[in-house]
């Protein structure tokens, strides 16, 4: 019947987990809707109060729980951020909220602040998820009684060693640690005891933190960064289940990763950022599907040759004079069998003064390590940077001659040529099937194009000693998407002047779609 009202007719359970996803406050204003909803408020076990709310008042929360705490309900989330720090207020919400077998805990009360936290949370034998801010954690008198704890999430604080060995010996169901920008701990040892533990991160690591030590089996996912780059010794080589590697400003050894990665027979994932002890980059690793590597400065070489499952590599090209970086002369030397399912990016970072000859040999060198990849994708601040000077192209092979979809991205377009762009890229990859420019627009422009069949056809003059087509002369039909009209006019002249005969369709801007890849 039309006006009738089913959602008041659900099962309180289902209400409850409807109002959980709201904030306190407006949760509250339910009640006024029904008695069923306000008796639904009234017993609401998750308690939200998001950021800003307790700006106001402290005592709505003490109310809220007090009538929990009389009608014996049992709290699942409470999650409050308290930028004046009250202790007596937080002492007396963590007694109610461990009689009331509190599931999920998240409190934060700002950076570096360090407030010691009440005791009586270490009682919690209900709870599931601890996720802090701002305190500091020491081993209590009457020990840890975390026996359902899965989750640990310390942001800002400072942790107790003897606290940590505790939490590893007691907390058997743990399956994620969390720690960032924390302080106090010189070392993680995990020894064997969590075997549920699947996810490790371990950000901002401080100078004084030296070693991580961890032996988890079943670990799938693990991320390190420091603060120093001075964090040496890692080993993992225990955790032979890791699908996902991310280390970031560690100070690991050529030989620590060539040794570490024929025991990670799970890797799929390894991200290598900052690492700056790294000079040559060796992977053998058969089931690696993405790698990325940025800002490793010293690096010499990247051999992929033994990752035949590799299908995304990304990386950043550095070179000339960069300010507290040093000077960076040459490009890593790659080794590695591109396939046809790799998709390549590639970030381009030279020094805007040192784009000479140097820089576009050596561009063109590397990027002909991908030549035959299913697509790459090229980065950089200014198109100059991949405009190859066409006396330079007279004496260079075009090193992605193989590949069929190419996509850039140019920072900065106030003085950005896009006749210029595309000349050059259909010299460095002139079999092109597709072209795809990010301009900071909605869409992508695009360019399609499409070719004869010239299996009945001579060979032109410049075509016969090459292993492709000349596109000047091969060229049927190209299609322009979401240019603006003044690109739309350039590269119109530009194809009719450098080809025999050709069919443009131009989509206009507004009209048009973009692909993505």
């Amino acid at each position: 019947m039309e006006g009738t009202d089913q959602i008041s007719k659900l099962p309180e359970p289902i209400l409850d987990h409807i109002l959980s996803f709201l904030y306190i406050k407006e949760a509250a204003k339910t009640s006024t809707l029904s008695k069923v909803w306000n008796s639904a408020w009234t017993s609401l076990s998750c308690l939200d109060f998001g950021d800003n709310y307790l700006h106001k008042s402290k005592n709505i929360v003490d109310q809220i729980l007090a009538n929990r705490l009389n009608q014996k309900i049992f709290i699942k989330r409470f999650r409050v951020n308290l930028p004046n720090y009250r202790s007596k207020a937080v002492d007396d919400w963590i007694k109610v909220l461990v009689t009331c077998n509190i599931k999920e805990l998240f409190l934060d009360v700002g950076v570096y602040t360090y407030n010691k936290f009440p005791e009586a949370i270490f009682a919690a034998k209900s709870l599931n998820v601890l996720s802090l801010r701002g305190f500091k954690l020491e081993l209590p008198s009457n020990g840890v009684k975390f026996y359902s704890l899965r989750e640990l999430h310390l942001d800002d604080s400072f942790l107790d060693e003897q606290l940590l060995q505790a939490l590893c010996a007691i907390c058997r169901d743990l399956e994620v640690l969390s720690f960032k920008r924390f302080h106090g701990l010189i070392s993680l040892q995990v020894a064997g005891t969590l075997s549920k533990l699947r996810k490790v991160k371990l950000q901002f690591c401080p100078p004084k933190f030296k070693n991580v030590d961890i032996v988890a089996p079943n670990v799938k996912d693990l991320y390190i960064s420091s603060f120093g780059l001075d964090l040496h010794v890692i080993e993992i080589t225990a955790c032979k289940s890791i699908k996902h590697l991310k280390l970031t400003a560690v100070a690991v050894s050529d030989q620590w990763l060539e040794e570490l990665l024929p025991n990670l027979l799970s890797l799929e994932v390894l991200y290598l950022d900052h690492c700056l002890s790294l000079k040559i980059v060796k992977i053998s690793s058969y089931r690696l599907k993405l790698l990325k590597v940025y800002a490793c400065y010293n690096l010499v070489a990247v051999d992929l040759d033994d990752a035949p499952s590799l299908l995304r590599f990304s990386f950043d090209v550095h070179h000339g004079k960069k300010r507290l970086l040093g000077y960076f002369d040459t490009l890593p030397i790659f080794k590695l069998k591109a396939s046809q399912l790799l998709e390549a990016k590639i970030k381009l970072i030279p020094d805007p003064e040192a784009l000479d000859t140097h820089w576009y040999s050596k561009l063109t060198e590397s990027l002909g390590n991908f030549n035959n990849s299913r697509a790459i994708t090229l980065s950089c601040d200014y198109d100059e940077m991949i405009v190859i000077p066409k006396d330079m192209r007279e004496n260079l092979l075009p090193p992605l001659y193989g590949t069929k979809c190419v996509h850039i991205k140019i920072m900065d377009r106030m003085n950005y040529s896009v006749k210029d762009v595309v000349d050059s890229l259909l010299w460095i990859s002139p079999q092109l099937d597709t072209l795809s420019v990010d301009q900071g627009r909605r869409l992508n422009s695009l360019i399609k194009f499409t070719y004869r069949d010239v299996a009945n056809e001579d060979e032109k003059p410049c075509c016969a000693s090459l292993p492709w087509k000349c596109w000047r002369h091969e060229l049927k039909k190209v299609k322009l998407q979401n240019f603006t009209r003044t690109e739309l006019e350039k590269l119109r002249n530009y194809f009719l002047t450098n080809t025999d005969t050709l069919d443009i369709i131009e989509d206009p801007p507004e009209c048009s779609s973009a692909l993505h890849f």
